[in-house]
């Protein structure tokens, strides 16, 4: 189960604006989590597992404004943000060391730039979004041969991305509209990195960065013709 404790503070300066400041705290009992498990003899697979419980709090900032002050009649700007602060709790006696939950990025960005005509029946909008450093693959502290640092397994992290998409909908007539999606246009890689503290025969550590997985999953354009009878 999850509990939630939330504090909000919200201003509405003229129709359609908002700017809304919160702060929140979760308290995740057993979450569910991918991690590394024994399959057998030494073998290692990912599976699920419950953590015993977790607890996030952070920050959140909502923003929405019409940029006519500016001129811009027909635009607005959208803002999302939010700060995170997570850490599980583990068993005691556990070697488990101290880290957020899995899935949880320290941060979270949304913006957006939004245009809307009602003259030329047209709708615009570019929005931009980027998460932080997150835990897809909870690792193992506890090694193979014990307290050893160089046989534990590292968590594996997905790494901040940038994505930028766009949309289009124009209306013609009473009947018609097309619409044009355009998803990530930046197409930019997506990384899994493990970072592992190395233990060298001269007793120096060092920490090594090893990319676990590197894809691109390129853009999606969709277009869309909408007929209403």
């Amino acid at each position: 189960y999850v509990d939630n404790l939330d504090l909000r503070y919200e201003w509405y300066p003229s129709r359609g604006e908002l700017i809304s400041l919160a702060v929140f705290y979760k308290h995740f009992d057993s979450p569910i989590e991918w991690t590394y498990t024994v399959a057998g003899g030494t073998d290692l697979i990912y599976s699920y597992k419950n953590a015993k419980s977790a607890n996030n709090y952070g920050v959140e900032l909502d923003i929405r404004k019409n940029l006519g002050f500016i001129g811009l009649k027909d635009f607005s700007w959208s803002f999302n943000g939010a700060l995170i602060k997570s850490k599980v709790q583990f068993e005691k006696g556990s070697k488990e060391e101290d880290r957020p939950m899995q899935g949880q990025s320290p941060y979270l960005i949304n913006t957006g730039i939004f245009y809307k005509n009602e003259p030329l029946k047209m709708d615009i909008a570019l929005l931009y979004n980027r998460i932080g450093k997150r835990i897809i693959g909870v690792g193992r502290s506890e090694g193979s041969t014990g307290d050893d640092s160089n046989a534990r397994v590292p968590h594996s992290y997905e790494m901040p991305r940038n994505t930028i998409d766009f949309s289009l909908a124009k209306k013609f007539g009473e009947h018609l509209e097309l619409k044009l999606n355009v998803r990530d246009l930046l197409a930019e890689k997506i990384y899994y990195k493990q970072f592992a503290d190395v233990t060298y025969s001269d007793g120096s550590k060092k920490e090594v960065e090893e990319i676990a997985r590197c894809y691109k999953p390129g853009r999606n354009i969709g277009l869309q013709a909408i007929y209403k009878f």
